[in-house]
C-alpha cells in the first residue's frame, strides 16, 4: 500500500468544516480521475465501451486513513498496481512480435500516481505533445472544479514527499475547459498501413503509417492475435473508430474490421487526422496594396467624377 495526501486548500484553518455533498464529490472525482488515467495508460483509451475489467476496480480502491483540519486534509492509502492486479502488472513487460514492450506502468505506481502525472502534463501547456483523450480531460476538469465556497484549490500527491505532487486552482480551469473543447470527438475512419506489432497478451496491435507514425489499435473480440500472424509485416486496411488527442493527432483506433490491403485501399494510406484539425486552405496575407484593399471603397469604372454624376442624374 502507498500513502497519499489530498488537500482542499483554504477553508477555516482552525477547524474542519466541509459539506457532505462536497466531500462526496471530492472522493467521486478522485476515483473517476484515477480510473480514467489508469485505463488510458494501459489501453490507450480512458473510457472504452463495454464493462469495466475487474482489475480496474481493484486498482482504484482507496482507504481514508485520516481527515484533518488546516484546509481539509485527507490521508489515503491506495494499493500499488502490482499489489492490486498482479496478473496484469506483475510482469516486467508484455511480449510481442518484433519487440519487447515497456511495462504497462512505472513499477510501484498507484492509479493516483498516474492521475497526478496526467494533471502535471496538462499544466505544462504542451498541447501538441499532450497524450490524453476527451473523457480523461473531462475527468481532470471535474476534479479541478471540486473546490468551491471557502475552498480555493486542491492538491494531490504521495505522503512524505515520496514523489511528485500536483496543485490546482481556479486559474487551471480555463485551460482544462479549452482542452476539452479542442479535443475532437471520436470519428469513423479507414486506414491502410503495415501491421508492425502484435501483442500476445493483449488484444492490441500497432500499425505503421507510410510516414513512420506508429498508431495503436484495439482488436474486436471476434479477432485474436493468433488470427493475425499471417498478416504480420504485411499491408492491411482497417475500419473502425478513431480516438484523438487535443492536438488532433490520432491516439487509438478501435478496429471493427481488419483485412489484407489491395490496390484501391492505398487511397487511405495517410494517417487519419480529425476533421477540422487541419485548415482547408491557408489564406494569403493581405496588405494595403493587395487583396480587396486594392479596390474596396473605389469606383470600379474608368469614368471621371463629373461623368459619373452626369450619368446618375440622367437616370433619375
Amino acid at each position: 500500500m502507498k500513502r497519499h495526501r489530498l488537500v482542499l486548500e483554504g477553508g477555516d484553518g482552525a477547524q474542519l468544516r466541509i459539506s457532505g455533498d462536497q466531500l462526496a464529490e471530492l472522493l467521486a472525482a478522485l476515483k473517476e480521475g484515477a480510473r480514467l488515467a489508469l485505463r488510458f495508460q494501459v489501453e490507450g483509451i480512458s473510457n472504452p465501451p463495454g464493462p469495466r475489467p475487474r482489475w480496474l476496480e481493484a486498482c482504484t480502491s482507496q482507504m481514508i486513513t485520516g481527515l484533518h483540519a488546516g484546509s481539509a486534509v485527507l490521508e489515503l492509502e491506495a494499493p500499488t498496481l502490482e499489489e492490486a492486479a498482479p496478473e496484469v502488472f506483475g510482469g516486467t513487460g508484455q511480449i510481442s512480435l518484433l519487440e519487447q514492450e515497456e511495462p504497462l506502468a512505472p513499477p510501484g505506481s498507484t492509479a493516483l500516481d498516474l492521475f497526478v502525472a496526467v494533471l502535471r502534463e496538462i499544466q505544462k501547456g504542451d498541447r501538441p505533445n499532450l497524450r490524453a483523450d476527451r473523457p480523461l480531460l473531462e475527468g481532470c476538469l471535474r476534479f479541478a472544479k471540486v473546490p468551491t465556497g471557502a475552498f480555493c484549490g486542491i492538491s494531490l500527491g504521495p505522503m512524505d514527499a515520496a514523489g511528485p505532487t500536483v496543485a490546482l486552482n481556479a486559474s487551471d480551469i480555463p485551460l482544462l475547459e479549452e482542452l476539452v473543447l479542442q479535443t475532437p470527438l471520436p470519428q469513423t475512419i479507414r486506414f491502410t498501413g503495415k501491421l508492425d506489432t502484435i501483442t500476445s497478451t493483449r488484444p492490441s496491435v500497432t500499425l505503421l503509417s507510410d510516414d513512420g507514425e506508429k498508431i495503436q489499435a484495439r482488436l474486436p473480440s471476434s479477432v485474436t492475435t493468433e488470427d493475425l500472424r499471417a498478416l504480420f509485416g504485411q499491408r492491411v486496411v482497417v475500419a473502425g473508430v478513431a480516438e484523438f488527442r487535443p492536438s488532433g493527432r490520432i491516439q487509438l483506433i478501435g478496429i471493427s474490421q481488419i483485412q489484407p490491403a489491395h490496390g484501391d485501399d492505398e487511397l487511405f494510406s495517410e494517417a487519419p487526422r480529425a476533421w477540422g484539425s487541419m485548415p482547408v486552405f491557408t489564406p494569403a496575407v493581405q496588405g494595403p496594396e493587395s487583396g480587396v484593399a486594392t479596390f474596396f471603397g473605389t469606383w470600379p469604372g474608368d469614368e471621371t467624377d463629373d461623368e459619373l454624376i452626369t450619368a446618375l442624374a440622367a437616370i433619375r
